[in-house]
């Protein structure tokens, strides 16, 4: 995972990186260390990574829902764009009953934070949660109105997707 410390970083390469490693268990590996890593702009750039990997497919990063909502509920919230990334992770990872609501938990302090990115990522998260975990929905649903009501741009429409998304799931 050295190339995560090299050169610029964008969405493209994110995406490229993500293509690259997620079929190898130990490159999925390598980039699970790199998160926990002392290097703060490696942690975030794998946190990217891992936030596109699962994006498609949330099955590799699965054996490591439990490490991973522990490294978020650790990292410093000047981190803002890695707890971003990790969010949404932690969100699409969480396999169990269990894990759903301890990041459900962890959603609902990312809501409080004044990074943008990280309270959007929340209302995303808490939306992906809900429509998996019943008892989380009355949660979810006054999360995703107090961001369509005080939200930035960016809030209020990934409100208004975690809002379609629940809508589908309650229909079925």
């Amino acid at each position: 995972m050295r190339s995560l410390g090299e050169g610029t970083w964008g969405l493209e390469r994110a995406r490229q990186t993500a293509r690259e490693i997620e079929g190898d268990r130990r490159a999925v590996k390598a980039l699970v260390e790199a998160m926990f890593g002392d290097e703060s702009e490696t942690r975030k750039r794998a946190a990217d990574v891992a936030r596109r990997i699962t994006e498609q497919d949330a099955a590799p990063l699965e054996r490591y829902a439990d490490e991973l909502a522990g490294l978020l509920a650790e990292i410093s919230v000047e981190e803002s764009r890695t707890r971003w990334h990790l969010g949404l992770v932690v969100a699409r990872v969480a396999h169990t009953r269990e894990q759903r609501l301890r990041a459900a938990r962890l959603m609902e302090l990312l809501f409080e934070e004044e990074s943008n990115v990280a309270r959007c990522s929340a209302v995303e998260g808490m939306g992906l949660l809900a429509g998996q975990e019943a008892s989380l929905r009355e949660i979810a649903e006054e999360m995703i109105e107090r961001s369509l009501r005080e939200g930035t741009l960016a809030m209020k429409c990934r409100a208004r997707e975690a809002k379609r998304r629940l809508e589908k799931v309650r229909k079925t």
